[in-house]
This record gives C-alpha cells, sequence and structure tokens, in this order.
C-alpha cells in the first residue's frame, strides 16, 4: 500500500465531528424533492446568488427563489466556476450517481427524479449525514432543529449581547416579561437562567454572531457605564449605536465569564457576513485580541479560519493559549489547503478543528468529501517531503476530523451505522 493509499484509507474512514451547522429540519423541505427545491434552498448557493447580483435582495436569507429550469441555468453561468458550486456539485453527483459531470436540463431532470425517491425514504437526511458523509456528532445551532440522535446543540445569546436593538430587545422581553427588565441587573439574571437552562440540555458550546451587527471589538466596560447605557436603551424605541456597544460589551465579558464558569467553549463568527450592510473588517480577529487575554480560563473558537484575516488567526492561536481555530465554512479547495499546510507548520495542530458549516445534508457529505480529500493531499506531500513521518500525519488527521472537537467540546462519538463513505479512496 502506498503512502497515499494508506493516508487515504486511514482520512476516509475516519469519524468526523462537525463542530458547525445549521441544518434545515427536513420535515421543512418541499415535497416532493427536486433539483430546483435542492439549489434553492442551499444557503451556500444562496449566498453565490448574491454576490454574483443573480437574484436582487441584498440579503441573501430573503432572495427570491427560482421557478425553473430557465431562470436556474441562466445564473448559474455566473458561479459555475466557484469552489462551493464544483464542491457541491461533486457530492450532489456521488450521492444520487449521476450520469454527466455538469448540470444541464437533462441532468436537471434525471437529479430531481432521483431526489424525490430518496426522500421519500423517511431517514435519507441522517443517511447522507452519519452513512455517506460519516458525520458522527454536528454541533447545531441551537435556533435550528436539534434532533438529538445526531445534533448536540450550541447555544446563542445574541439577543443579550444586541440588547440596545429594539427588534433582538424585544425577544427577550418577550421570554421573560418587562417586568424583569427594568435593570441591569435584571437582564443579567435573565442571561444566567438562559445560559444554566442551555448547558442543562447539553450545549457543547455558545456561539456569538455579532460580526453581522459590528465590529467585534468588545471593551471592558465599566458597571456604571453599563447601568447608563441599560437605561439609555430601555427607555428608548431608538436604536443609539453607542449605548448599545457598551451594554453589550459588558453582556459580552460576562457571557465569557458563564463559559469559562462552566467550561463551554465560545465559538465567534470571524471574517466577513452576509448583506452589504456588513463591513468586512468587523470580523476581523485582530478585535478579539484584548477580550482573549482578558479571559485567560475562557477557551475562544475562531470560526471560518477569520474570511480574509486567516494569518491574523493563526497569529492570535500562536500567541493566546485558551485561542482555538475552526475552518468551519471554508468552501475552497486550494484556498482551503494553503491556510490549513501554514496553520499546521505555525500552531499546535492540537488547537485546529473542522466543521461543515451546512444547511442541507448535501451540503454536508460535499463538504466533509472535499475536506478529507484536501487534508490527505496536504498530509501526502508532507509526508513525501519529509516534513513528518506517516505517524505524525495519521495523528493529525485524527485531531482535526474529531478529536480535538470531541476533547474541546466534550463530544460523544456515536459511530455511523455504515462505513459508506465514498470519496477519492481510490485515488
Amino acid at each position: 500500500m502506498s503512502i497515499r493509499e494508506e493516508i487515504c484509507k486511514f482520512v476516509f474512514d475516519l469519524p468526523i465531528v462537525d463542530t458547525h451547522a445549521h441544518l434545515r429540519d427536513p420535515a421543512t423541505l418541499p415535497q416532493p424533492m427536486s433539483a430546483l427545491a435542492l439549489f434553492n434552498a442551499s444557503g451556500n448557493m444562496r449566498q453565490l446568488w448574491a454576490s454574483s447580483g443573480a437574484l436582487s435582495r441584498q440579503d441573501y436569507r430573503q432572495l427570491e427563489e427560482f421557478r425553473n429550469w430557465d431562470e436556474f441555468s441562466a445564473a448559474l453561468s455566473s458561479v459555475k466556476a466557484t469552489a462551493f458550486y464544483r464542491i457541491f456539485l461533486n457530492g450532489i453527483k456521488e450521492i444520487y450517481d449521476l450520469s454527466s459531470d455538469e448540470l444541464d436540463r437533462s441532468t436537471f431532470e434525471e437529479l430531481s427524479e432521483k431526489l424525490s425517491r430518496a426522500y421519500e425514504e423517511p431517514d435519507w437526511y441522517v443517511k447522507v449525514i452519519r452513512d455517506r458523509a460519516g458525520i458522527c456528532a454536528t454541533c447545531q445551532d441551537s435556533r435550528r432543529y436539534v434532533d438529538r440522535s445526531f445534533l448536540t446543540p450550541v447555544a446563542r445569546f445574541d439577543q443579550y449581547v444586541w440588547f440596545g436593538r429594539p427588534e433582538w430587545r424585544a425577544k427577550v422581553v418577550e421570554k421573560h416579561g418587562y417586568e424583569k427588565l427594568t435593570s441591569l441587573d435584571g437582564l443579567l439574571e435573565c442571561l444566567e437562567q438562559d445560559f444554566d437552562q442551555a448547558i442543562r440540555a447539553g450545549a457543547a458550546a455558545v456561539k456569538n454572531n455579532s460580526t453581522w451587527c459590528r465590529r467585534i471589538d468588545f471593551s471592558d466596560s465599566s458597571r456604571s457605564d453599563a447601568v447608563s447605557a441599560f437605561a439609555d436603551s430601555i427607555s428608548s424605541k431608538e436604536y443609539d449605536p453607542r449605548a448599545t456597544k457598551c451594554l453589550g460589551d459588558y453582556v459580552m465579558n460576562r457571557i465569557c465569564e458563564l463559559c469559562a464558569h462552566y467550561d463551554v467553549p465560545l465559538q465567534l463568527h470571524t471574517g466577513p457576513a452576509g448583506g452589504l450592510d456588513h463591513m468586512v473588517d468587523w470580523g476581523n480577529p485582530c478585535h478579539l485580541n484584548e477580550l482573549m487575554i482578558r479571559h485567560p480560563k475562557t477557551k475562544f473558537v475562531l470560526f471560518h479560519a477569520g474570511g480574509p484575516f486567516a494569518n491574523e488567526c493563526r497569529d492570535l492561536a500562536v500567541q493566546i493559549p485558551n485561542c482555538y481555530l475552526d475552518l468551519c465554512g471554508v468552501m475552497a479547495v486550494r484556498g482551503l489547503k494553503a491556510i490549513l499546510d501554514d496553520w499546521i507548520e505555525r500552531v499546535p495542530h492540537t488547537k485546529l478543528m473542522w466543521g461543515t458549516d451546512a444547511n442541507l445534508a448535501e451540503d454536508a457529505f460535499a463538504l466533509a468529501a472535499n475536506f478529507r480529500t484536501v487534508l490527505v493531499d496536504l498530509l501526502e506531500e508532507r509526508v513525501n517531503s519529509r516534513y513528518f513521518s506517516l505517524e505524525t500525519a495519521l495523528e493529525v488527521s485524527q485531531a482535526l476530523l474529531s478529536g480535538n472537537a470531541k476533547r474541546i467540546l466534550k463530544i460523544d462519538l456515536k459511530e455511523p451505522q455504515s462505513s459508506n463513505r465514498e470519496g477519492d479512496k481510490d485515488a
């Protein structure tokens, strides 16, 4: 057996802990399932449509849907060379055994027929994720559905960090009642109650998505400033950026303390967020430097490799012991390999993780297969160049695919029902 074959067999047989997903409840997917419905439902494809200008809304979550093949194919022409589309298409071809390497009208109809038949099986969704992709545990954004047979919830408390925004304040008021939210202490009491409930319900981590609303620089707000900011926020129906940031900073520091107390990691979106009203610089992970140093007992996990700030993520992880890195949502081939190659050289591999950031089973399968293939290519090169041994290569792959997440997130692996995980095994 060649070095590549040995690495390939090991990597493709390893179970994966998916550190980050937004999987849709399969019960909410259109029936009968079709190729058009699949592409309309894919959040990652919708971001591509938005960036290409193929659909008109600036927020990809509110884009209109394609109604037929002609509309779809016209939009496809501008994104068909992008990495995510190629990765997604390769996954679909493998799952549904399509007869062509590209989508045309005939293949589109073939895919629709096969999707319709497959989704008649009640457990098809789970089968694709667990048995075909080999994903044994998935950390699921708890705003989505959580099937505890294969999903582990991740808690979100963004509504507290963004309490100064009326639309987010309303969410807290709706749950706890206005009478409990007349003071900063009342707000923190509600936060602590929700936090404790989430941990008791099995949350493996806390996710924060502040990049979608603001720059992720969280100062050490004083209590007196936070009290004033709370009073300004609660007394006004308008959004006050200054008060919102001050209060949000104070709450975020409290969330960090709670994560340390309960020993759960804090996962942070870094890099760009969707929509035209989000600034790329908001997600620069360097903004988190002081926060991570301020809370040395909190495990910080920087998501998405920082987008265009991968080097900054790397340097933070090298400098700060409680900073970990996650490649979730890096939908590339060469770019993913370049980042991972650099990180393995510079960052202890025990601090690196990976997740799909998928919202569909087909997404999860495609992205898992792509990551395994990229990992095989990289490790083969490193072994052949004698940078490290085959034994070290296998150790690194096990850590990246499941070992680190299992340790940091305290995830118990659930072995898939079969080992029918396909991909680059014969390469």
